[in-house]
């Protein structure tokens, strides 16, 4: 049986996304990441997958750079890929993006292809895609991992902006209402969401890197042993996040430990003015992949603090909670509407969301029995590895996409 899978979103390989993401002030790594290893899922769960991808980078002048060539790629596995060029100024942006998938996607369809996998709730990838179903009947499914409505957290927009995001969510509705099915993050997605309520789902909160690729980090990019314990947190710096409140939570606990931070968001200056009145807390910009895998293995504590009082975490689950899960080190998190229950049976949980809340759990997690949490961490990090990685997911995703084409 035939299983021809075009993967259209934004894998365009290792070597083109750290040459053109390095500069850009948002790189989108988790997306890039999880998309990755989605893509891995695909294949390994038995379909003969070809990514179809452009850049996904903010637009002129937040980045710089205006043209992003096209370009092909082969990855370890002998997975091909596809990279369209995209011109990226306001709209031509979205246009060149529209009109790269179109022709890609014909290309490949006429070697032959069975379904279309987008990945993301993106306009111009969607209608690609919807316009590939109507004219040569080829069915698509889509993995939602964020709704439009709350990506870009962080980001200042005008009126006029926030009036066209509007509009643009209710296009996109319209065309994930017509595809054949969905992958989504939470189920709240899909129950909230009169439009889907009749599309069949699966929920595929995340996807684990293999054990093995945790390993497999750059010697050059691993960092000493510090010399106090650790509590680190890698990701969105958004108010958001919870940031301001984890930083003011670890600084009133008093603890002998250094807080670690890395990544891009609003809250960038004040964390360098916090470095300066708290020697514990520290900046470290928005570093690689590998070093955050090797700073991750050698932390004490891993954290994340997002309120959930906050609409958004309804309809998400935070991808850096895998990493975390797969380093096998101890998880302090607050209790999000979009972790599935399951999840807690290995997370040590913030109960109140506060600056003393925070607070109270960190001196909570520091008088605990050390081998009691290495313990639970370890059995979280065989736990998702079994039932959440690539090879754990892939053939459920492969059935489902055949069961509804």
């Amino acid at each position: 049986m035939r299983n021809k899978v075009a993967l259209l979103g934004f894998y365009v390989g290792e070597q083109y996304f750290e040459r053109f993401s390095k500069d850009d002030p948002f790189p989108q790594v988790a997306a890039y990441k999880l998309e990755g290893r989605f893509r891995d899922a695909l294949k390994i769960g038995g379909a003969d997958v070809e990514s179809v991808a452009s850049l996904a980078v903010s637009t002129y002048p937040r980045n710089k750079k205006i043209y992003f060539p096209g370009s092909k790629f082969v990855d370890g596995v002998g997975v091909r890929g596809r990279v369209t060029p995209l011109l990226n100024l306001p709209i031509l942006k979205l246009f060149t993006r529209f009109v790269g998938s179109l022709v890609a996607l014909n290309q490949m369809r006429r070697r032959g292809l069975d379904k279309v996998c987008v990945y993301a709730a993106h306009t111009p990838n969607l209608l690609a895609a919807f316009i590939f179903k109507k004219i040569f009947n080829i069915p698509f499914f889509v993995y939602v991992p964020d709704l439009p409505s709350f990506m870009d957290m962080g980001m200042q927009r005008s009126s006029l902006l926030k009036f066209l995001k509007k509009i643009d969510g209710v296009i996109i509705n319209h065309l994930i209402s017509a595809s054949s099915g969905l992958f989504v993050i939470s189920k709240y997605m899909v129950e909230d969401n009169p439009s889907w309520h009749s599309k069949p789902y699966m929920v595929l909160e995340g996807i684990s890197e293999s054990s093995s690729a945790v390993k497999r980090a750059d010697q050059s990019d691993c960092v000493e042993s510090p010399a106090k314990k650790i509590i680190f947190y890698g990701g969105g710096l958004n108010r958001a996040y919870g940031i301001a409140e984890l930083v003011e939570g670890f600084i009133q606990s008093d603890l002998d430990y250094e807080l670690w931070l890395c990544g891009r968001g609003d809250l960038e200056s004040f964390l360098a003015e916090t470095t300066k009145r708290c020697s514990a807390v520290k900046y470290l910009g928005n570093i690689t992949p590998s070093q955050v895998s090797s700073i991750q293995s050698k932390s004490t504590l891993l954290v994340l603090t997002r309120d959930p009082k906050e609409v958004y975490t309804r309809y998400s689950f935070p991808s850096k909670l895998m990493e975390y899960m797969v380093s096998g080190v101890p998880v302090l998190t607050t209790r999000l509407d979009g972790i599935p229950d399951e999840y807690f049976d290995y997370f040590n949980v913030i109960e109140e969301f506060s600056i003393s809340g925070i607070s109270s759990a960190l001196q909570a997690i520091d008088g605990l029995d050390q081998h009691v949490l290495l313990q639970k961490a370890a059995c979280g990090k065989i736990w998702a590895s079994e039932t959440k990685s690539s090879a754990a997911v892939g053939r459920k995703i492969v059935d489902f996409m055949e069961k509804y084409s």
